[in-house]
């Protein structure tokens, strides 16, 4: 198995057990990023990273942060390729199984090469393209980013990337712009290997402005999801 990171803010206890279950689960040994949490950011740290008046929480440049660390271990240690989850990932109960055939696959793109393994706000790949016997697909957008692989070099350009534009938006959305700059690939596996439980209901968002209500978002996700996944697909839809 890869070598594995875990974005985890320590004033969310109540996502430590349940990552650790998920990743127990699954046979993943794991590595905790706790730097950075919100009341852990300097002045000089806000301003090497963010831009002047850009308009974030500071659970959100935490957040950034510590994905901001990973990739630095990443990095330094030389690691072709390696997970990255954050605390609320829910995975697919066979995931490691199906991760492998995911890696397989992605070998047919040249590195650089990032893998989208989670939903997301429920991002799919339009019924047209799909392909029989088919698993990986280029997306187009980061799929957030609650399950990923990257590796060293992938994680040195995202880094160079934010080294030169400091982030003014959410890092996710960052990327949006930063990795087709850079000739970074979105890749989704399709059925995706993950999902974001502080996006379907399974955890309060510690990042939601409009304070959503869990049931609200149990709703709302699992609605989507049919429409988008299977609706869609059904009826042919793009």
């Amino acid at each position: 198995m890869l070598p594995a990171y875990v974005i985890h803010a320590k004033s969310l206890p109540e996502r430590t057990e349940h990552i650790q279950c998920e990743l127990d689960r699954a046979g993943i040994t794991f590595e905790w990023v706790l730097d950075f949490d919100a009341d852990e950011i300097t002045s000089d740290v806000d301003r090497a990273y963010f831009a002047e008046g850009a308009d974030l929480t500071l659970r959100q440049k935490s957040c950034a942060l510590k994905h901001v660390v990973a990739m630095q271990r990443i990095r330094e240690r030389g690691q072709d390729l390696a997970l990255v989850f954050e605390d609320d990932a829910l995975l697919v109960p066979d995931f490691c199984e199906r991760l492998k055939h995911v890696l397989d696959e992605a070998e047919k793109w040249p590195r650089p090469r990032i893998l989208h393994l989670g939903a997301a706000t429920n991002f799919y790949t339009p019924a047209s393209a799909l392909r029989p016997g088919q698993i990986v697909y280029p997306g187009n957008r980061v799929r957030n980013m609650e399950a990923y692989v990257l590796g060293a070099p992938e994680a040195s350009a995202r880094l160079d990337w934010i080294a030169r534009h400091p982030m003014h938006e959410p890092i996710d959305i960052a990327f949006n712009t930063g990795d087709p700059a850079m000739g970074i690939p979105f890749l989704w596996p399709e059925p995706p290997l993950a999902e974001q439980g502080s996006l379907n209901g399974v955890f309060k968002s510690s990042l939601d402005r409009k304070g959503h209500a869990q049931l609200q978002l149990r709703i709302q996700f699992a609605v989507q999801k049919f429409r988008r996944r299977y609706l869609k697909r059904w009826l042919k839809l793009k």
